[in-house]
């Protein structure tokens, strides 16, 4: 490529980021203003009688979940999180996601998740970046290695537009998508990513996604290091067994073929009725609940109602095909674990903050589900703004992913992806689905 052709790339990826950005911010915009909106109704519910007032919310979150599995029908690959075909696509598996993808992940996930269901907003970005750099890059008729690039580094920008995290959304690019990092795959993401956060962060603000009060945390002594090494071993074993119920779950759901998607999200939205109206705080992503986790102790058996409710509320949601993400769910979920490990290990004698652990679970999950370490703790350090855990993460980190892998248990996307029709055509023909795609040394 030549040194304008390359100038001229750069320009596009420059652009695409700021529709990411754009597209991104106002999405989770216009989901805040969703929620605020099922927390007023849940407060007018509980004004009027039972029946008027559960029955509104029964209606709201059935119709919200039954349109969004609906509007999956016009774009098949908006379903669920949709991380799992861009990985496809970047692999040449499947073709690189359409326009019509962008219009349903946006209009489905703030009806889906703003009703209330347990979904991560990840997903939508992410693929609707990818929606848009490919869509740029027919439109432009770049080559087959520019469209790839392009998509993969709108991806990127996707995720760190969601979480506010534009080192986290990088970083995903080369270890969880691409799995290998090279210059001439860097400077698009780079790129992309300065552009599409500098233009979220201008609609949303500059503040962290968790809003933790007290950032300054002790330096861990020997005792507490000992603390996290064992922390570390215990979500890499959690974090497989979460994986397996999403795919029991998904498994579940596909076993009732002759039952049509719609109604069976509608039954799931009933459930998501039942939170939203008795346990308001329970329903959604479960962002402001690990925000009041990283800031506040909660009696045991608080945390323990919760995790085993979230344990099973998260993936059931999932497992409809609406659209959203898993991220801020198994988010949440690591910080519920890191309480419950914390207040174990402080009845043997040791005295452990709950909230360091609440932080350091969230990294360590992440790392265990979805086998990307290094994105995982840039993700929460950004996210949470608390540099003291740097440490603690990256140990953290290093052994629940070590401890998920001598399990051999499956990153959760890749197992996704390997449910995909087309990779299991090529699975049966003998192609090795499973082998890191090859990386162009240049763009032509």
């Amino acid at each position: 490529m030549s040194f304008t052709r390359k100038c001229w790339f750069y320009l596009i990826c420059l652009f695409a980021g700021l529709c990411t950005g754009a597209v991104g911010g106002y999405f989770q915009f216009f989901l805040h203003k969703a929620d605020h909106l099922r927390m007023q109704l849940t407060t007018w519910a509980h004004s009027v009688s039972f029946w008027e007032g559960f029955g509104a919310v029964l209606a709201v979150c059935v119709a919200c979940a039954v349109i969004g599995r609906f509007l999956v029908r016009f774009a098949p690959t908006a379903g669920g999180s949709g991380i799992q075909y861009v990985e496809a696509a970047w692999r040449e598996e499947v073709e690189p996601a359409r326009f019509k993808i962008l219009l349903v992940k946006f209009f489905g996930g703030i009806l889906t998740l703003g009703s209330g269901m347990a979904l991560g907003r990840e997903g939508p970005t992410v693929q609707m970046g990818a929606s848009i750099g490919a869509t740029i890059a027919r439109i432009l008729k770049f080559s087959k290695e520019e469209l790839r690039f392009l998509t993969i580094a709108s991806a990127g920008t996707g995720l760190g537009v969601a979480f506010s995290s534009p080192l986290g959304g990088a970083m995903f690019t080369f270890e969880e998508v691409t799995k290998d990092i090279r210059m001439n795959l860097v400077i698009p993401t780079l790129i992309c990513v300065f552009a599409g956060c500098t233009v979220s962060m201008t609609i949303l603000g500059m503040q962290p996604d968790y809003n933790v009060i007290n950032r300054t945390f002790i330096i861990p002594g020997v005792k507490e290091s000992v603390a996290f090494i064992l922390f570390g071993i215990f979500i890499g074993v959690m974090g497989p067994l979460y994986n397996k119920m999403v795919l029991i779950l998904l498994n579940t759901n596909a076993y009732f073929k002759k039952v049509i998607p719609e109604v069976k999200a509608g039954i799931i939205g009933i459930v998501v009725a039942l939170l939203v109206y008795f346990a308001p705080g329970l329903a959604g992503g479960g962002d402001q609940l690990g925000t009041e986790m990283l800031n506040y102790t909660f009696p045991i058996a608080t945390v323990l109602v919760i995790g085993l409710i979230r344990w099973f509320f998260a993936p059931l949601c999932y497992a409809t095909g609406v659209p959203g993400g898993l991220f801020s769910p198994l988010l949440l979920m690591g910080g519920i674990l890191g309480h419950v490990f914390a207040w174990t290990l402080n009845l043997i004698g040791f005295d452990l903050n709950p909230m360091a652990f609440c932080a350091v679970g969230m990294s360590a999950f992440f790392a265990s589900t979805i086998c990307a370490p290094i994105t995982g703790v840039l993700l929460i350090l950004e996210m949470t703004a608390c540099w003291d855990l740097t440490l603690p993460m990256l140990i953290g980190s290093a052994l629940a992913f070590f401890t998920a892998q001598a399990l051999k248990s499956q990153p959760i996307y890749t197992a996704l992806r390997l449910r995909i029709p087309e990779v299991k055509q090529m699975q049966q023909q003998g192609v090795d689905v499973l082998q890191p795609p090859a990386i162009p040394e240049k763009l032509s």
